[in-house]
C-alpha cells in the first residue's frame, strides 16, 4: 500500500454530440474567428442555438456552443432572438363581418392570445369597443 495511487475513473458518461450541434458549433467558431471586437452574435446564430436547445437541452447546447447559459435561457424563454435596429411595422388584418345567429356565440366575449402564450378572455356583454380598447392595448404591450 505504500504510496501507490489508484487509477482515476470517470464518474460521468461521455456526452455524444449530435451532428447538428457539431455543425452549429463550427458556425459559431467561424463567426468568432472573423468577428470584430464588441460585435454581437447574429440573430440567425441565436435562432439556431435556441432551436437546438429547445430540442436537445439548454445546458448541453450552451456548453457546446460556448454560450452563456443565462443568455441562451433568456432567449429560449422569449421564443425568438430579439431584433436589433428597430421594430417591424404592425400588420393590419381586416376581417369580414360575420353574421351572428341568436345563441350562436356568446355576446360580449373577446379572447386574446399574446405571442408569449398569455391568454386573456373578457366576458363583458354590455361593453363596447371603447370600453375594451384600453384593456386590449394594455394586454398586447410588449412584455419584458
Amino acid at each position: 500500500m505504500g504510496g501507490e495511487l489508484m487509477p482515476k475513473t470517470s464518474t460521468t458518461t461521455p456526452r455524444t454530440t449530435s451532428p447538428e450541434l457539431a455543425t452549429l458549433a463550427q458556425r459559431f467558431e467561424t463567426w468568432r474567428a472573423a468577428r470584430q471586437r464588441g460585435e454581437r452574435i447574429p440573430a440567425d446564430l441565436w435562432q439556431a442555438a435556441t432551436e437546438h436547445a429547445r430540442i436537445h437541452g439548454l445546458n448541453p447546447t450552451a456548453a457546446a456552443l460556448k454560450l452563456s447559459y443565462d443568455n441562451l435561457q433568456r432567449r429560449l424563454l422569449a421564443g425568438a432572438a430579439p431584433q436589433r435596429g428597430g421594430r417591424t411595422a404592425p400588420t393590419f388584418v381586416e376581417l369580414p363581418p360575420v353574421a351572428f345567429t341568436p345563441g350562436g356565440c356568446e355576446r360580449g366575449t373577446v379572447e386574446l392570445v399574446h405571442t408569449s402564450g398569455a391568454r386573456l378572455i373578457l366576458r363583458l356583454p354590455d361593453a363596447g369597443p371603447r370600453d375594451l380598447l384600453p384593456v386590449v392595448q394594455l394586454f398586447l404591450r410588449r412584455r419584458a
